[in-house]
């Protein structure tokens, strides 16, 4: 709660401003009637006083909270996840290279990162994935669409591959 001298602080400077108002419009030759310049700076006051009893919010507590993702709690629940979703897709190619491709990606990227400090954006990190990776892996991640036939079983050994990661 804020105190009252506050209130009366602002409603008073107000007054004063409309009265200051008032006096340097005569000083440059303006004629500015007292009626209308007192009250006028005494609803500034009011409506700063007013001001001073609005919440104050901090601005970065109206950022949205973002999840943090970088956990590799998350990673592997998406994994398992996806693993549901990779057998759904295994008689599909075109769900399969839409949807499921790009999950499995981003999951292995994440992996890389989290366990190894790889950036598979970056072509040191290219390059070192190459080596980590295993052979599936790697050929999910730099395969052109629709170039891997893809099977049950190579599904199934895909993701065995990315928990190895």
């Amino acid at each position: 709660m804020r105190p009252p001298w506050r209130d009366a602080a602002a409603i008073a400077g107000g007054v004063v401003l409309g009265v200051a108002a008032v006096l340097v419009a005569r000083w440059q030759g303006f004629d500015l009637p007292w009626l209308v310049a007192v009250p006028a700076g005494l609803g500034v006051g009011v409506l700063g006083a007013i001001g001073l009893h609005l919440p104050h919010l901090d601005p970065r507590s109206l950022e949205p909270q973002v999840e943090d993702r970088t956990g590799a709690g998350t990673v592997l629940a998406d994994l398992s996840a996806l693993r549901f979703v990779v057998r759904a897709a295994e008689s599909d190619p075109e769900r399969f290279e839409q949807r499921v491709r790009p999950r499995l990606c981003a999951v292995t990227a994440d992996l890389l990162w989290q366990r190894h400090g790889i950036d598979v954006r970056t072509s040191e990190g290219h390059e070192a994935a190459g080596n980590l990776a295993g052979p599936l892996t790697w050929a999910m991640l730099t395969a052109p669409p629709y170039a891997l036939d893809f099977t049950p079983r190579l599904l199934s050994d895909w993701v065995d591959e990315m928990e190895q990661l």
